[in-house]
């Protein structure tokens, strides 16, 4: 008879990970001492992203883009000026298709009948904690990397949709209001970037790779949402194109992370390198607790990100007031900017972070002091200034040509 089943050895390593990456578990995210007034729900219309698609999909003189820059005249001219820059992947030369193939594959399951659906009649009964068991265990299969459960806060979703493809069949159209009332839980996935491609940020490599990890957690958190329906519960998937939640915060109340400097969820496995889908649900399951690892002392000590971004859109002050939330905040007009500029969407900063790095030894044995709180960390942070230098791009790998102008 073995002293520990499979479930106390897991239990034990979990343990164990913490106890060497110097987290810990704590009762509720690190941001909410940070709250200093209402929280209000983002409307997805007024992201970059959604605004693009007014171009894109609709045209200037289409009713919606009319609507909107009437109620928004002071975005107009910023957002003409970026729509005439290249477009993400224009400087892929043949290669493109690497990063169009694994889009357009998302586009045709991001549709609302592979995210959303009808629950089975018959509903399974089972413990939250079972339950929670087999959700995490076939995320972990079907290949999240990172899988957390937490309560389905209202304020991170959006308040309308907006990412409809031009109101195309199969999507909720532009403006809809959104409504997850009925789902009280919701499941953080992540999926790490590969570590090659992103040092060849901000070259195309990078959205390869960033691609990569938005289809993964496109086909994992559809299959995941489908599961539980079939058990009898409902489940919506949200993944690239398709997002009714902000799942940045949402993987920080499920306990994958923190909030960095950024404004990207931090991991201990991962650093900023990865990307993000999520499912919520009606399900009973057991909440995990957030997470501490000290990004908040170290990103206050460490402007790494900040001195490389190229455009000048992280900054290397204090936190500001930003819908509620005392936060360090992105020039989100200068990133994408940039992005639209090279033909990607960057990864500089992600790349740069003394957290993004292998997972070897020594890299944990650095995260682990990075994660104590106290003054080493910024003593960390300049080691990693004199080790690595300011950052220079990799060279594409061999399957990917050079970049012809």
């Amino acid at each position: 008879m073995t002293l520990l089943n499979s479930r106390g050895i897991n239990r034990l390593k979990e343990s164990l990970d913490q106890a060497l990456l110097g987290s810990k578990r704590v009762s509720e995210p690190t941001y909410m001492k940070d709250i200093v007034g209402e929280i209000k729900q983002w409307d997805e219309r007024d992201i970059v992203f959604a605004r693009t698609d007014l171009f894109q999909y609709f045209g200037t003189e289409s009713d919606e883009f009319k609507a909107y820059y009437g109620r928004h005249p002071e975005l107009l001219k910023y957002d003409t000026m970026v729509n005439k820059l290249p477009d993400l992947g224009s400087k892929g030369g043949i290669d493109v298709p690497m990063y169009l193939a694994q889009f357009s594959i998302m586009d045709k399951i991001s549709t609302d009948s592979f995210v959303d659906g009808r629950p089975a009649s018959s509903k399974v009964e089972i413990l939250p904690g079972r339950a929670s068991e087999k959700v995490k265990g076939l995320a972990s299969v079907l290949g999240a990397e990172l899988v957390g459960i937490g309560p389905l806060r209202q304020e991170w979703v959006y308040s309308h949709s907006a990412r409809s493809q031009g109101n195309k069949e199969g999507f909720q159209p532009r403006g809809t209001p959104n409504d997850l009332s009925q789902h009280t839980n919701v499941i953080a996935l992540g999926f790490g970037m590969n570590y090659n491609l992103i040092q060849s940020a901000p070259d195309f490599p990078v959205l390869v790779a960033t691609a990569k990890g938005y289809a993964s957690g496109a086909w994992v958190s559809i299959q995941l949402a489908k599961y539980i329906r079939m058990m009898g519960y409902s489940a919506r998937a949200h993944h690239f194109h398709n997002y009714r939640v902000m799942v940045v915060p949402v993987a920080v109340d499920c306990g994958l992370g923190e909030l960095s400097r950024v404004g990207y969820l931090l991991t201990k496995k991962f650093g900023l390198a990865l990307r993000l889908a999520a499912v919520t649900t009606n399900m009973p399951l057991v909440h995990d607790k957030p997470i501490d690892i000290g990004v908040q002392s170290f990103c206050a000590a460490c402007i790494i990100c900040a001195e490389e971004c190229p455009i000048g859109a992280i900054t290397s002050g204090d936190k500001v007031d930003s819908n509620g939330v005392m936060k360090w905040k992105l020039n989100e007009q200068k990133c994408y900017r940039y992005w639209r500029a090279v033909g990607t969407d960057c990864g500089i900063c992600m790349t740069v972070c003394p957290w993004s790095k292998p997972p070897n030894w020594l890299h944990r044995s650095v995260t682990a002091l990075a994660a104590i709180k106290g003054p080493h960390q910024s003593l960390l942070t300049q080691a990693e200034k004199l080790f690595y230098g300011k950052h220079k791009s990799a060279p594409r790998p061999e399957y990917i040509d050079p970049y012809k102008s």
